[in-house]
């Protein structure tokens, strides 16, 4: 089967890597805080998290195109499909495999879960969470939400990783290429091209991060 390639398509849009990018930064600042036990300064990370992740969320719905929820590949027969189509040389069509259409889903679910289930924890010795007083009979299950959730994310994590070097150095797929921009060949009947403005995306993107910042500080 032939493909339409588009060597001048690139697969995410500028907020998009902007958004990862930023995400890596604040995940490794709220690990590296928690286990300096910089606690206020860890919940200014988690707080920038929170509204990074719904940021994602509401991009992945009007977003462009490549970045929209409805392009996850969450079919299992689409995904079947998708194993079934020739590579080009180091060439791979693009589209979100059916794995990694999960993977992305379970990663804002917890990154969801974790910054959330922090605000409403305490140790009632070193840290009171700004809304832990709003379910003071609820604080302990918070808490214990929170640390489970930091451990599933850790095996994300490492999963991701694991992915992204099998991909990269087994099945020589430049995931790291696309991340940073690059232009890369995809298939143009399967990924149309949207005119983009990224500085929508980026504006709303700053705006998420640093707003429940600036309500956290001046509480």
């Amino acid at each position: 089967m032939q493909f339409n390639y588009n060597p001048k398509e690139k697969i995410w849009d500028l907020s998009l890597r902007f958004f990862h990018i930023i995400l890596i930064l604040l995940i490794i600042g709220s690990i590296v805080s928690a286990k300096l036990n910089f606690l206020d300064i860890h919940e200014l990370f988690g707080t920038s998290l929170l509204g990074l992740i719904l940021f994602r969320i509401l991009w992945g719905l009007i977003g462009t195109h490549h970045s929209r929820f409805k392009n996850l590949n969450l079919s299992l027969s689409r995904a079947i499909k998708q194993f079934s189509r020739i590579k080009q040389g180091n060439d791979f069509f693009v589209t979100k495999t059916f794995l990694g259409s999960y993977s992305t889903i379970a990663f804002i679910l917890f990154l969801i879960i974790l910054p959330i289930s922090g605000l409403f924890s305490s140790d009632d010795i070193l840290y009171d969470g700004p809304l832990s007083y709003l379910t003071p009979k609820y604080t302990s299950y918070w808490v214990q939400i929170h640390n489970f959730s930091h451990y599933v994310l850790y095996f994300l994590i490492s999963l991701h990783i694991l992915a992204i070097l099998y991909y990269q150095i087994i099945k020589k797929h430049n995931l790291i290429k696309r991340m940073f921009g690059i232009y890369y060949k995809i298939d143009k009947n399967i990924n149309p091209t949207k005119i983009e403005n990224p500085l929508n995306g980026i504006l709303l993107l700053l705006v998420f991060s640093v707003l429940p910042v600036i309500f956290l500080i001046s509480d």
